[in-house]
């Protein structure tokens, strides 16, 4: 459920409890703060010590205030905290910011689920402890005592930023002030003992006037959360852009010790961050760069799609943004004939018109040049988005390049544009001007252009959100047993659909060899035992067996090398089952610690153990998105018939994957699928082995 904010982001009453003389505090700042700011509620300042600070009437304690306050400030010291939680939830005061360090990012820090405990008694929540608080820039309430509040101009926007980390949630808030970016909100959420970054997307999700929600996160406690708020994102069109940090060992350790919460695994966040659309962002000046291409006016216009245009003065510019482009997933591709002939006029014979287009420094020498070439690319239905780069282009000739971009932004263009120029900033701050004030996207490195055009065309890529559950009959889990095996996990997928080899559990060579007459030569032959679950380490599978006179020998090989692998192991049988032939594929499915079921799928052999070749979703999904992210695995072209080959039926490994994440999505007793190898040739999938193991 969407938590409701707005007393907490439009207070029309705040008090700072510990408020202190000193405007350079903790507890002073905030009170210096407001009324910098000029808000216009009360503000109570509560300290018994003080009958006025900075103009504002000081109180002796809370219960005395006139009126049960909005929002409550907090920064004294940590073991004064609960006492003042306790009479915020006596009084039912809706919100405590808690700027207080001292509990669970410390060693031996006082735990906070007391604090918790005590506020939902009186229905108050809280925004930290060890936070930095947050401001409402739009409307001029800082809730903080953040020095990236203490400037002489604030610009007001639509992007709304959470973060975890106060210091680095304030810095980087900072930078893209200072670079002209406009902000609606600014939150930092410290420990999130209680609200977090995610509760404050899910209030942003539905605001209409917000145009890019950015969190930094450095875990999450409750991964559902997060895929609603994804899901909520692309379902009210707010683009979400994320800076996750805790991917490295050493980082990864250092982000549960300060936040007390589960980081995931990398290639999960991955999945998650694929599937919905979701910008992810790298450093401080991703948030800045990607901020600013949003924050354009003419970029709301259009985004879909993924094909940039790319005009140059340099043709060395064009060359590096189109390598990086296609490091980030976007295309640079070859305009077509129409287009190109609309632009050949403007290129002198040592430009080019192909795409990127390479007008050179020449373009300058027609008046025509630069805004036909503009005119062509928003006219070609398959470009998406438009990239300019200007290099060493001054003067009266940089000023009207300048003016062209800018009469062109405002009146013509239907499609992302952003410009690059690459000028020391002596001969090219007079025409930047031009460009910023009419809000055109501006950036100075190729790098950064092409991050921010990859964040929007992201955001307008193709999703799929989680689908329904589908009702599976409970009563197969029966099949599995109360330990897993091979025989067991087949019997258990065949009842839910899944195709497995046809075979038989046998105990004696007599049943073997009825078993491999019914079946047809050649057969595998393996040993069937809870104690081994990898059986091909053991030594105890035999495949391609031929006829009697090697079944006979295959089968006492296996049980042999089985009982010499793990001596004492519980032997059930051996499984006698008709050979697969094909591709070899994996899929399989796992319950994430953080975002619950998920599936994946890849090639086999070297694909999966080398080139890690394994596209990863959260369950379930559909056979269209299974489709998706099979023809995503850099080893899809064997599918589809390499050198020489059948195409096999990639529809039917779909239909697998598909089914094995309801599977997933639908049993939460079971722990892990691994269906591996699949083979799968022209006439369809089958699962050769098999192991589901379920919640002890």
């Amino acid at each position: 459920m969407r938590e409701d904010l707005r007393r907490l982001l439009e207070p029309r009453s705040v008090a700072v409890v510990g408020a202190s003389s000193n405007p350079d505090s903790i507890s002073g700042k905030p009170l210096k703060l407001l009324k910098a700011y000029g808000f216009g509620g009360r503000v109570y300042p509560v300290n018994p010590k003080y009958e006025e600070l900075l103009g504002f009437r000081c109180y002796p304690s809370l219960e005395s205030l006139p009126e049960v306050p909005d929002v409550v400030l907090v920064g004294v010291r940590a073991e004064l905290v609960e006492g003042y939680v306790r009479e915020c939830a006596k009084l039912e005061v809706p919100f405590v910011v808690i700027f207080s360090s001292g509990f669970s990012e410390s060693e031996g820090g006082i735990p906070e689920e007391r604090l918790v405990e005590i506020a939902r008694a009186g229905g108050t929540r809280i925004v930290g402890p060890n936070c930095q608080g947050l401001a409402n820039v739009e409307r001029g309430i800082p809730l903080s005592f953040s020095a990236s509040l203490e400037r002489s101009r604030m610009h007001r926007g639509r992007i709304c930023y959470a973060s975890q980390s106060g210091a680095f949630g304030y810095a980087s808030f900072g930078m893209a002030v200072d670079e002209g970016i406009g902000f609606k909100h600014v939150v930092t959420t410290g420990n999130q003992c209680d609200l977090d970054v995610v509760d404050f997307g899910l209030w942003w999700v539905e605001e209409p006037d917000v145009d890019l929600i950015v969190l930094y996160l450095e875990g999450l406690k409750d991964g559902d959360k997060f895929l609603r708020l994804c899901e909520e994102a692309r379902r009210f069109d707010k683009p979400l852009a994320v800076l996750k940090v805790g991917r490295s060992p050493t980082a990864k350790a250092a982000a549960q010790s300060h936040t007390a919460a589960l980081t995931g695994e990398e290639r999960v966040w991955d999945a998650v961050f694929s599937r919905y659309g979701v910008i992810e962002l790298k450093d401080s000046q991703d948030i800045v760069d990607v901020a600013r291409a949003f924050s354009a006016p003419r970029n709301r216009v259009r985004r879909g799609g993924r094909n940039v245009a790319v005009l140059t003065t340099s043709g060395g510019g064009g060359i590096i943004m189109a390598d990086r482009l296609f490091e980030l997933g976007l295309s640079v591709e070859e305009l077509p004939r129409s287009t190109q002939e609309r632009i050949r006029p403007y290129i002198p014979p040592f430009g080019s018109t192909r795409n990127p287009v390479d007008m050179t420094a020449q373009v300058i020498n027609d008046p025509a040049g630069f805004p036909a070439c503009l005119e062509a690319v928003n006219d070609d239905e398959g470009v998406d988005a438009v990239a300019c780069i200007i290099s060493n282009i001054v003067g009266s000739s940089g000023a009207q390049m300048a003016k062209d971009l800018v009469d062109f932004y405002r009146e013509k263009a239907r499609k992302p544009v952003l410009c690059c120029w690459i000028m020391d900033e002596e001969h090219g701050e007079e025409f930047w001007g031009l460009l910023r004030e009419a809000s055109v996207p501006l950036y100075h490195s190729i790098a950064r252009t092409a991050k921010a055009l990859e964040g929007l065309c992201r955001h307008s890529s193709e999703v799929h959100l989680r689908g329904e559950v589908e009702a599976l009959p409970g009563e197969a889990l029966s099949l599995l047993g109360d330990e897993p095996s091979e025989h067991t996990s087949k019997a258990f997928l065949r009842a839910l659909g899944i195709p497995v080899v046809e075979g038989r559990l046998c105990e004696t060579l007599k049943e073997a060899l009825e078993a491999a007459r019914e079946l047809g030569y050649p057969v595998a032959v393996k040993v069937s035992s809870p104690d081994i679950l990898h059986k091909t380490e053991a030594g105890a599978v035999a495949i391609g067996v031929r006829d009697e006179g090697e079944l006979e020998e295959a089968f006492e090989r296996v049980l042999e090398r089985a009982k010499a692998y793990r001596p004492g192991a519980r032997i059930s049988g051996v499984l006698v089952e008709r050979m697969a032939r094909g591709v070899e594929m994996m899929v399989g499915g796992k319950r994430d610690e953080l975002f619950g079921p998920v599936v994946a799928v890849g090639l086999g052999g070297i694909f999966v153990e080398v080139l890690k070749d394994v596209a990863i979703s959260p369950a379930p999904v559909d056979e269209g998105l299974a489709l998706k992210m099979i023809e995503g695995l850099r080893g899809y072209p064997l599918l589809r018939g390499a050198r020489g080959r059948r195409p096999a039926d990639v529809g039917a490994v779909a239909k697998v994957v598909s089914r094995l994440s309801q599977i997933m999505a639908s049993f939460p007793e079971i722990v892990e699928v691994d269906v591996n190898p699949l083979f799968v040739d022209e006439s369809g999938a089958v699962a050769a082995d098999a192991l589901v193991i379920r919640r002890t």
